[in-house]
């Protein structure tokens, strides 16, 4: 349905999120924020006003996103929808965490989307 490179937005996903794990500014968070557009383009319209009343409250307040160890790598997976009742098939998802080497435990999120040309996060979007 829609051409990805999964190279690429790795590529374009990783400074990203190195970014996001330094920034106590928030600044990085906020540009995460999805917008208005972007609801109908990862959500099937049974659940399109749900997702946006959820995600708006969400936003609304301080997003729990706790930056990890300085040090810590990020490894992240993207791929795309299969699609079914909640999400639209083909929009490239991704989930990542961070890690302190010598650990096996870490920081974990999920529900990154890429909206033809930013990215959006939906965290936990199963939980819809």
């Amino acid at each position: 349905m829609y051409d990805w490179d999964p190279a690429d937005l790795r590529k374009r996903l990783e400074p990203l999120l190195r970014a996001l794990a330094v920034d106590g500014t928030g600044v990085t968070l906020r540009e995460l924020r999805p917008r208005t557009e972007d609801y109908p383009k990862v959500f099937a319209p049974a659940v399109v006003d749900r997702a946006r009343e959820r995600y708006e409250l969400l936003w609304a307040g301080p997003i729990d996103f706790r930056r990890p160890d300085p040090g810590a790598d990020v490894e992240m997976q993207v791929a795309p929808a299969r699609g079914g009742e909640v999400l639209l098939p083909g929009r490239v998802w991704a989930k990542w965490r961070y890690v302190v080497p010598g650990q096996t435990a870490g920081l974990s999120y999920d529900g990154l989307v890429w909206c033809d040309y930013h990215w959006a996060w939906f965290p936990k979007p199963h939980r819809l």
